[in-house]
């Protein structure tokens, strides 16, 4: 019997049709990467959207398997970093930070509501934007002065002749993870600016980070003031 399938207009399609789909709409899309590239003005969006395709295709293949306990927990006002995917017109896309909205998310949940971030760009904000200042900076940046606080004193205990390789090694990952905290650091010394008007609800297959409580961002959230600007600014957009 022929495999049968229905689309998303309830037509029942067979296999043949689902297969000569794929290859129009594969065919469509090679010619619209090589239009692209062929553009020294567009050739970054062949890019941008090679660079999706592939992670999309990433996301996919596991999705089956996929398991959110497996994840730490989320909580309102925690930020994360996720893969938004590519963006058509003006939807935030690509790698962004953004914070966590929900007021309770299951750990078995396998999404989760966020509003994406972006860079203080020095001029005046949309009015559906919330400016959190460097708030998430200065909170980064504390975790970091912590960081190096208690590694400058492990190195300081080190004594090369009689310490094992597992303490040398535990200082030489401490190190490397200070740097990686310091890197994403970097990236919040202009401020932050949270999009209301651009909130979306996402898998958690998309977050790179925190997947677990020793990550980079793992702890990392704004404040409950900043949450009330977020509330009011939802309320004056999409309540009152």
């Amino acid at each position: 019997m022929e495999n049968l399938d229905i689309d998303e207009n309830n037509n029942i399609n067979s296999k043949d049709e689902i297969v000569s789909h794929v290859e129009v709409s594969l065919r469509q899309l090679k010619k619209l990467m090589i239009s692209y590239t062929n553009n020294k003005e567009t050739i970054s969006k062949a890019d941008k959207l090679a660079y999706w395709l592939e992670d999309y295709s990433r996301l996919l293949s596991f999705e089956d398997d996929f398991n959110p306990n497996y994840l730490k927990s989320y909580h309102r006002g925690d930020v994360i970093k996720v893969n938004l995917g590519y963006n058509i017109g003006n939807e935030e896309g690509g790698l962004h930070y953004c914070i966590v909205i929900d007021r309770f998310n299951p750990k078995s949940s396998g999404i989760v509501t966020v509003i994406p971030l972006t860079s203080y760009k020095g001029k005046s904000l949309h009015y559906s934007s919330v400016f959190l200042g460097n708030e998430i900076y200065l909170n980064f940046k504390e975790k970091y002065d912590k960081l190096m606080l208690e590694l400058s004193q492990k190195i300081n205990s080190i004594n090369v002749e009689n310490s094992t390789q597992e303490e040398i090694k535990s200082a030489l990952d401490n190190l490397a993870f200070a740097k990686k905290v310091n890197s994403e650091m970097s990236k919040m010394k202009k401020g932050s600016v949270a999009l209301i008007s651009q909130i979306t609800t996402i898998s958690k297959q998309k977050i790179y980070d925190p997947q677990k409580k020793s990550d980079v961002l793992s702890d990392l959230r704004i404040s409950d003031k900043s949450l009330d600007l977020i509330n009011e600014k939802i309320k004056k957009l999409y309540i009152k």
